[in-house]
């Protein structure tokens, strides 16, 4: 019997203590330094919830060291965000490419060439967004793949929702289903869970431009 396993992302909380003491690097944080920093939003009670959490599920180590303890978030927590600021990086590049080029396609008197142009700039855009969702899998996906949406959702708002009734729909529900389940079959359900979060972000948009 094969038991899929079905991904499960962390909480806003836990994601935000995490990439905060991730960003101090290998040294971590004191236990002053995380009510200093997160205090402002979370009791102490709740940090030291979800910092308990972390630590018992692994994600945050505890080191003591000359009567001062130090949380300090794991190899693992440190390397996916590596690869999350490169794919933050990379959509920001496309971002400023955008933004240059759109005024340019406005001057564009034939609308058939105009379409095109936008198109190729929204699959070039949804490229993107794809080979970043591949990276961030390799790695805990957990942590990244939900902050990696946050930033999709984004851009989404900026630029995709323009075009999505351009770019989305030309997949129609039985295509994309049958995507998903050749995904599943290849890759396996982690990947579709992740896939889908994606999907539905931009379909939303189409659906509501109809």
């Amino acid at each position: 019997m094969i038991i899929k396993y079905l991904m499960e992302f962390l909480d806003k909380k836990k994601r935000i203590l995490l990439i905060g003491i991730a960003q101090k690097g290998p040294s971590g944080m004191t236990y002053e330094d995380l009510l200093s920093t997160f205090s402002y939003f979370m009791s102490r009670d709740s940090i030291q919830r979800e910092v308990e959490e972390l630590y018992f599920s692994g994600e945050l180590n505890i080191l003591k060291d000359e009567g001062e303890v130090r949380y300090i978030a794991n190899s693992k927590v440190r390397n996916s965000l590596i690869v999350l600021e490169l794919q933050k990086y990379k959509i920001t590049k496309f971002l400023e490419k955008i933004k240059t080029k759109l005024p340019e396609l406005t001057q564009i008197q034939d609308k058939n060439t105009q379409l095109q142009e936008l198109e190729k700039i929204g699959k070039e855009g949804l490229e993107t967004i794809s080979a970043g969702v591949i990276s961030l899998l390799k790695e805990f996906p957990e942590l990244t793949i939900p902050e990696y949406l946050e930033i999709v959702e984004a851009l989404n708002n900026e630029f995709f929702d323009k075009i999505s009734s351009i770019v989305i729909p030309k997949m129609t529900e039985d295509e994309t289903q049958q995507f998903l389940s050749l995904v599943a079959k290849y890759r396996g359900e982690k990947d579709v869970e992740s896939i889908k979060k994606i999907i539905d972000v931009f379909k939303t948009k189409a659906y509501k431009e109809k």
